[in-house]
C-alpha cells in the first residue's frame, strides 16, 4: 500500500474525529440548530439537523466510545487497505455521511412501518365495530351516506387507544426522541468491514474473535430493537437501556449495502472505464501482495547466494 495515501486516509479519519470533538465542545451553542421534527424527514426541511446530528453527542462517554470504534473500523477500512481509492478522502467522508444519514433514513422507514401497523389495528377494530343493524342501515339510506360509521369509527379508535395506551405512548415517544451521535456511522462502518472482509480483494479478512464480537453485538441490538408494535409496549420501553438499537441495526444493514456498491463500482471503473476523476490513481493490489513480493525477493537473494558459492567453489577447484 502507498504510505502517502495511507497517511492522507489517517488525516481524513482524524479530521472526522476532531469534528465530533469540536461539536461536542460547543454542544450547548449548537443545540438550537438540532431541530428534528418527528424523527428524521428530509422533506420537512431538516436536512441541516440530520447532518448535525451525526456529529452531535450529549455525553462524554458516548462520544469516547463512538470515537474509539470509529477509529478502529475506519483504520481497517480506509488505512489498512492496498487500494488508493479506499484511502481517498472523498470515500472516507462520503462513507461517514452516507452511513449516518442512511441509518436515520432507515429509522424513518421503521417509523412508517409502525404507523402502518397502528392504522391496520385501527382498521380491524373499525370493521369489527361497524353497525350492521337495520336501524343503522335505514338511517344511512335516508341520509345518503354512511353516517353511522362516523360514530362507530370514533368509538373503535377510542377503545383501541385505551386498550393499547402503552403502545400509543411508546409509539409517540419512539418518534419524538432525539437520535444523535455517530453510532449509526459506527455500525455502518462495521457492516462495511464485514463485507470487505469477505468480498474485497484489498482488505484483510477478519479473525474469529472480531466476527464473534459483531455477531454478539448485533444479536443484542436485534433483541432490544422495537421492530413491531408489541415491542413498543411500555413494559419493553421501561426495561430498555435508553439506546436506540434500531438505528444500530439499520446503520449496519446500510453499511453493508454501501460497501457492496463501492466494491462493485471500483471494479466497474477499473475494468470497464468510467468517470475520469474516479479512475485517477492506481487501484492497488490485493492486500498481502507486498508480503509475497518480499518472500519472492528473499528467495531470489538466497538463490543468488547459492549460485555465488558454487561459482567460488568451482574457481577454487580450478586453481588447485
Amino acid at each position: 500500500m502507498s504510505r502517502r495515501t495511507s497517511e492522507r486516509a489517517k488525516i481524513a479519519l482524524y479530521l472526522l474525529i476532531l469534528i465530533n470533538i469540536f461539536i461536542y465542545s460547543y454542544r450547548d451553542e449548537l443545540q438550537p440548530y438540532l431541530y428534528l421534527k418527528r424523527t428524521y424527514r428530509i422533506y420537512d426541511g431538516n436536512l441541516k439537523s440530520m447532518l448535525l446530528s451525526i456529529f452531535y453527542h450529549m455525553d462524554a462517554t458516548h462520544l469516547f466510545m463512538n470515537m474509539i470504534a470509529l477509529n478502529r473500523y475506519g483504520t481497517e477500512l480506509f488505512v489498512y487497505t492496498s487500494s488508493t481509492r479506499w484511502q481517498s478522502t472523498f470515500v472516507i467522508i462520503t462513507s461517514y455521511v452516507a452511513c449516518g444519514l442512511g441509518a436515520f433514513l432507515g429509522v424513518e422507514l421503521l417509523s412508517q412501518y409502525h404507523d402502518y401497523q397502528w392504522e391496520n389495528k385501527l382498521r380491524v377494530a373499525r370493521d369489527a365495530s361497524r353497525c350492521t343493524h337495520w336501524f343503522c342501515n335505514s338511517i344511512n339510506d335516508k341520509l345518503g351516506t354512511d353516517i353511522s360509521s362516523y360514530f362507530t369509527n370514533a368509538w373503535a379508535d377510542m377503545t383501541t387507544s385505551v386498550q393499547n395506551v402503552d403502545i400509543k405512548v411508546s409509539l409517540w415517544y419512539n418518534e419524538m426522541i432525539y437520535r444523535i451521535g455517530a453510532s449509526g456511522v459506527v455500525y455502518g462502518w462495521m457492516g462495511m468491514r464485514l463485507v470487505t472482509s469477505a468480498f474485497s480483494p484489498y482488505h484483510r479478512s477478519m479473525d474469529t474473535f472480531d466476527l464473534f464480537i459483531i455477531i454478539a453485538t448485533l444479536a443484542y441490538d436485534f433483541n432490544q430493537s422495537p421492530l413491531t408494535l408489541e415491542d413498543l409496549r411500555m413494559s419493553s420501553l421501561l426495561e430498555g437501556d435508553g439506546i436506540d438499537h434500531s438505528t444500530h441495526l439499520v446503520g449496519f444493514i446500510f453499511g453493508m449495502a454501501y460497501a457492496f456498491i463501492l466494491i462493485y463500482w471500483i471494479r466497474f471503473t477499473s475494468y470497464y472505464g468510467g468517470l475520469s476523476w474516479w479512475r485517477g490513481g492506481r487501484n492497488g493490489r490485493r492486500l498481502g501482495a507486498s508480503w509475497e513480493d518480499e518472500q519472492r525477493f528473499q528467495q531470489q537473494r538466497e538463490q543468488r547466494r547459492q549460485n555465488s558459492r558454487l561459482i567460488n567453489q568451482q574457481y577454487e577447484r580450478a586453481r588447485l
